[in-house]
């Protein structure tokens, strides 16, 4: 039972994200919530990363299960958007690769402006940094949970 329990907390992220991006469908609604998703979701993944410290030991393999779900988002959405050609893209695989990270759109989208040459737009190099920024952050969460419930 533990094992499932974790698996699916690994998982919730990919959740959220589409009820995240659900949301996008009700005006005003979307724009209230983006501000408050990120908080909601580093809070949240901080708790999960504590209730991870409470059945792995070693802190590599607990912060790599509990991210699982993000770096094989992250790998499929550099295939999806950078490898392949817009006419090659599958596009349930390309949306699916932007869930786990799509709450924290607000923060990685701001900071991945950095990398534009003008920095008042988003392309896709704002797009592709964002989602590194986001797993990375996810990550740093994560592993702060883990190690305050560990301390």
């Amino acid at each position: 039972m533990r094992r499932i329990h974790l698996w699916l907390l690994a998982f919730s992220p990919v959740l959220i994200g589409y009820l995240f991006n659900l949301t996008a469908l009700i005006p005003g609604f979307f724009i209230m919530l983006s501000y408050l998703m990120p908080i909601a979701m580093i809070v949240y993944w901080f708790w999960v990363g504590r209730k991870f410290a409470a059945f792995h030991q070693t802190p590599f393999m607990a912060i790599l299960l509990g991210n699982i779900f993000g770096i094989i988002s992250v790998g499929v959405y550099y295939w999806q958007f950078v490898l392949l050609t817009n006419q090659a893209r599958t596009f349930v695989l390309a949306a699916f690769s932007q869930q786990f990270t799509s709450p924290l759109i607000m923060i990685t989208v701001r900071i991945g402006r950095l990398f534009e040459a003008a920095p008042d737009t988003v392309t896709q190099t704002t797009l592709n940094a964002s989602q590194a920024i986001g797993l990375l952050l996810m990550l740093i969460v994560f592993s702060a949970g883990y190690h305050r419930k560990k301390a």
